[in-house]
């Protein structure tokens, strides 16, 4: 028996019935194909694997009702991956051998996910800073900087 690809498994979860996920967003919302595409691509080998199992568990759940509540072992596979995507998007955004267009479509992604979680604002609040949601950075030695220009 063979193993799906990669682009198999993606387009199994992707495909299936729009609804609810954990996050209270529709699943179209929620996973992104270029989040896996980035991850699949430069990703380690764990990461890789990672994601890859945890689409093999979400896919491998049974089909929900329409309109029926998502059980809590739907929910935690769910937020299992997007954890693990995150995790990967965060890393290939830091890794200086990915191509920069590369990198800067991960560190959005991850931002994105982080304006998700904020609290949905009205027409007359003003939005909120992101920075509390990402992850710090450490600063830059004032030696590697350069002023030279």
């Amino acid at each position: 028996m063979t193993q799906p690809t990669d682009m198999e498994l993606l387009d199994a979860f992707l495909s299936q019935d729009d609804r609810l996920t954990h996050s209270g967003m529709m699943l179209s919302d929620c996973f992104a194909p270029s989040q896996f595409e980035l991850v699949f691509e430069y990703g380690t080998v764990i990461q890789k694997s990672a994601v890859r199992q945890a689409l093999i568990a979400c896919v491998s759940l049974p089909v929900l009702e329409p309109g029926a509540e998502t059980p809590p072992r739907n929910i935690t596979f769910e937020k299992h991956l997007e954890n693990l995507l995150l995790h990967a998007l965060r890393s290939i955004a830091a890794d200086e051998w990915v191509p920069r267009p590369e990198r800067a479509a991960a560190s959005l992604l991850v931002e994105a996910a982080a304006m998700r979680k904020l609290p949905h604002l009205g027409p007359s609040t003003p939005a909120p800073s992101v920075a509390p949601f990402l992850e710090p950075v450490a600063p830059v030695p004032k030696f590697l900087v350069r002023t030279d220009y």
